[in-house]
């Protein structure tokens, strides 16, 4: 560690980022409108460190407060994640007064909404319940009997057993979980220190409305479920599906809600012209290129290659995913990580004497290559699939079946005529083409079967362009414009060689779009400063979540 830089950028005045701080240069010039906080609905807003972010935000809130008075408050959610790893030296950024000046600096960043600060995950406020936290913490690490006895574990009410999970797989950085690990404690520490303040402040302030990122992790997931279970209305922007998904206590996934897609896709008006679309864009992809849905990849999972294909006919295919990804973004998962889906699907098709295959995912971290290296010592005569081989070479070879866990893999494989197994409450859950397990049994019997499942290649292909059609094109014109300029300014945020200042043209076209203003109307549609939360007049949002 160079001392002298870190010196420099612990005591700078707003983040090093370029792009952020061409975003806040340009924030500067015109403020939210400051109004007084007894005339104003009050909305709290996630202070992330991401330059996307602080655009969006920054930009709604102004489109927020055009319809109606607004007082914006930050939740400040630095704790752990203010950076990755277990050694001193990271726990050294994480403590304060350092973690501190770091978060301080994005509070100044976001300060042309608000300097007002709703509550810190990470502060010497409460230092008797933090002490009183880690006892429990400690105490409940011991009593672990397993990995899904930590998946079920609740903490004051809140659900905290999946972000504790993922934090840990994310931030230690681990594909497994360890039980005995020190890290894992002091996660379990900081989730009952984020269940207590989000408590306090939800439930005594009561905001209208909170603006989140993500619903996964700690520093995301339990601001959210709190904040649902207090009568606040939630809105999460972590997917590029849409531009914003208003949550409920029963759906507090950032992902959207796939479960009525096969039978609202028969509702549909212009389906045949819907479905001409789908095939186009999915076509697109299955040569190559990077739609709408998969902007999010940095290389294609079907880009062009000349690599040898191995011998895949009637073979099984499990496509790996990222280990250190957080696995619980969708709900009812069968397995607590991915390690163990892998190590479980590995050995249920060795016992059944079904020939199969790994692949790793195009653009996983470079962290997940030791990991296949640890699958690869565990189980010497697996047969690897090279990342750069495509998929549809190995549908073209022959390829019996797709292996998931809620992967694009599934409807990209009907499309294809090959069908799939998955085991969580994935986006294509509505469909036939993937045959889903509820449990490890049901999984493993999937798995037995997997070279011999029924499918009609031509119904499974429909399938798959009638979920294209709810996952991706479900949208008004106005709604398609605001996601495609969405996802140009998130491109643009995440691009080292952009143009810093090409970002505040991104999100000022963005903030332009009628459908950015009329989803503001929507968000704040019912609210009041008399009448805050969810509990109000139905809205469009509201419409969606139920």
């Amino acid at each position: 560690m160079n001392i002298r830089r870190f010196v420099r950028s612990v005591l700078r005045r707003l983040p090093e980022d370029r792009t952020t701080l061409a975003l806040h240069d340009s924030f500067l010039r015109s403020p939210v409108a400051a109004v007084p906080a007894a005339g104003a609905l009050r909305v709290t807003v996630q202070c992330v460190e991401d330059a996307y972010y602080l655009g969006l935000f920054t930009h709604l809130c102004r489109a927020l407060n055009r319809h109606m008075p607004t007082a914006f408050e930050l939740l400040v959610p630095r704790s752990f994640n203010a950076i990755v790893g277990a050694h001193w030296k990271q726990f050294v950024v994480r403590v304060f007064p350092i973690n501190r000046l770091y978060a301080d600096q994005w509070v100044r960043a976001y300060g042309s909404i608000s300097d007002r600060v709703a509550y810190r995950s990470a502060s010497f406020r409460h230092p008797i319940g933090d002490i009183v936290d880690s006892w429990r913490s400690w105490r409940i690490c011991r009593s672990l009997r397993g990995v899904e006895a930590l998946e079920r574990l609740d903490i004051g009410g809140v659900e905290c057993g999946d972000l504790i999970i993922d934090s840990y797989l994310r931030f230690r950085p681990s594909p497994r979980v360890r039980l005995g690990d020190a890290f894992l404690v002091y996660l379990v520490w900081q989730a009952h220190r984020d269940v207590r303040r989000a408590r306090r402040y939800f439930g005594s302030v009561r905001p209208a409305l909170f603006l989140t990122s993500y619903t996964t992790y700690i520093q995301h997931g339990i601001a959210a479920r709190v904040a649902l279970q207090e009568g606040v209305r939630v809105i999460s922007f972590g997917n590029l599906q849409q531009l914003g998904k208003l949550l409920a206590v029963d759906d507090s996934f950032h992902t959207r809600n796939p479960i009525r897609y096969r039978r609202d896709f028969k509702r549909l008006e212009q389906q045949h012209e819907l479905l001409q679309e789908a095939q186009r864009q999915l076509e697109q992809r299955l040569s190559g290129g990077v739609d709408s849905a998969t902007s999010y990849m940095a290389v294609s999972a079907y880009a062009q290659t000349r690599t040898d294909v191995p011998d895949v006919r009637d073979a099984v295919v499990v496509f790996l995913h990222d280990f250190y990804d957080s696995p619980h973004v969708y709900a009812d998962l069968v397995f607590p990580d991915f390690w163990e889906w892998v190590c479980f699907t590995v050995e249920t098709l060795q016992n059944a004497g079904i020939r199969f295959f790994l692949k790793p995912h195009p653009n996983q971290v470079a962290l997940s290559d030791a990991v296949i290296g640890d699958l690869q010592q565990r189980y010497p005569d697996l047969d690897l699939i090279p990342s750069s081989i495509t998929n549809r070479q190995l549908v073209d070879a022959g390829m019996a079946c797709a292996v998931t866990v809620y992967g694009t893999i599934a409807h990209e494989m009907a499309y294809l005529g090959v069908p799939s197994i998955g085991c969580a409450r994935h986006p294509h859950i509505a469909f036939d083409f993937c045959r889903t397990a509820k449990d490890r049994d049901g999984y493993a019997a999937l798995l037995q079967e997997s070279t011999r499942l029924p499918f009609d290649a031509s119904g499974m292909r429909r399938q798959a362009l009638e979920f294209y059609v709810m996952h991706n094109l479900n949208l008004s014109g106005d709604d398609v414009a605001v996601r495609d300029a969405m996802i140009m300014a998130w491109k643009v945020c995440l691009d080292p060689n952009a143009d810093p200042y090409a970002a505040t043209q991104t999100f000022e076209a963005l903030a332009a779009l009628p459908g950015f203003s009329a989803f503001a109307a929507q968000a704040m549609s019912g609210l009041s400063p008399a009448r805050p939360g969810v509990k109000t007049a139905a809205s469009a949002l509201e419409q969606e979540a139920s």
